[in-house]
């Protein structure tokens, strides 16, 4: 059994790191840069792109799909709710919520400040997509108001998906006025396997 971990830090990578760490799954890290883009990695990743893993020699890519995979195919640890399950369908509707609604406009807007060449950017978008980052970081805001993690009361897989969205949010400034959500990131910010930016 072989587990490859494709990354660079501070990508989304983080998220399988945290995860395998967790499980305390062996792992090999390819850790290089330089994979984005390379012709020779579209075997593993048909965008070239970080993270991706080999789970013995078998391709997957992005970042909650692997995560939700591992924390399933390692259920004895209890970092996932069960399928089948109304906490296994919140697990679902959180990190497709904070891809969707949240990191998808954190993305765009990166793309758009200093990840496309000058000029590729779009400016105009980047006041559409704080817009709605306000609608809807209201909602993890509420829910934290009465929840300390996401699913069933404890930390889970859920909370490492989406901790990366909502640290990605603070570090660009956009929940200083949810107070819940930030309570909310430090806390994961405190675990001791947490490999997310603290600055």
């Amino acid at each position: 059994m072989s587990l490859t971990l494709y990354e660079y830090p501070p990508s989304r990578s983080g998220r399988v790191r945290w995860t395998l760490l967790e499980l305390d799954i062996p792992f090999e890290s390819v850790s290089d840069r330089g994979l984005i883009g390379a012709e020779h990695f579209k075997k593993v990743h048909p965008l070239t792109k970080l993270p991706a893993i080999e789970d013995d020699g078998r391709p997957l890519f992005e970042s909650a799909a692997i995560c939700t995979w591992l924390a399933d195919k390692h259920a004895d640890k209890g970092l996932i709710a069960k399928a089948g399950t109304w906490e296994r369908a919140l697990h679902e509707q959180w990190v497709s919520f904070a891809l969707t609604e949240v990191e998808a406009h954190l993305w765009n807007t990166a793309r758009n400040t200093f990840v496309y060449p000058k000029e590729a950017r779009l400016p105009a978008v980047i006041e559409q997509n704080n817009a709605e980052l306000k609608r809807a970081l209201p909602v993890l805001d509420n829910h934290f108001a009465q929840n300390e993690y996401l699913v069933g009361g404890a930390f889970s897989v859920t909370d490492i998906i989406v901790g990366f969205a909502t640290n990605w949010a603070r570090m660009v400034g956009a929940i200083a006025e949810f107070p819940n959500i930030d309570a909310y990131n430090r806390r994961l910010l405190e675990h001791p396997l947490c490999p997310y930016s603290k600055d």
